[in-house]
């Protein structure tokens, strides 16, 4: 009896301990934000915990140059699908029109930059540098 009492005690510091590090490693993340292109807003990116577990949306902005000056022509809003954080990066996908995945990855430099990029979107797609709103 005295052994299953201790058990379930370690058990539940143990799943404590796991809880503690896994918010203090998302906690960071949860926020607004942005990303431009071409002077534009490119890219939001929002992050919040309401349910307990990171989610949140990407707004994909598509800015057009025609006529000379770059203008924002169209939005996209996806809901972050599999968010994941790992050391310094956040993984994510989102539904394309097509009901494919786009992958994207969001990595912190130690030099305090961060970006986001779509892996398998081609090679000439971009690494945005994109700033937590205050």
């Amino acid at each position: 009896m005295k052994r299953g009492i201790l058990l379930t005690g370690c058990i539940l510091i143990a799943s404590a301990g796991l809880l503690q590090a896994e918010t203090i490693g998302t906690a960071d993340w949860v926020g607004v934000w942005h990303g431009g292109l071409d002077g534009q807003p490119g890219v939001a990116l929002t992050l919040a915990k309401d349910t307990g577990e990171l989610g949140g949306t990407l707004v994909l902005n598509m800015v057009s140059r025609d006529g000379g000056l770059a203008h924002v022509i169209a939005s996209e809003p996806h809901v972050l699908i599999h968010p994941r954080v790992d050391g310094n990066a956040l993984s994510f996908a989102v539904k394309w029109r097509s009901g494919e995945l786009m992958n994207f990855v969001v990595a912190r430099s130690p030099d305090g930059t961060t970006t986001i990029h779509c892996l398998g979107c081609g090679a000439n797609a971009p690494v945005g540098e994109i700033t937590k709103a205050q």
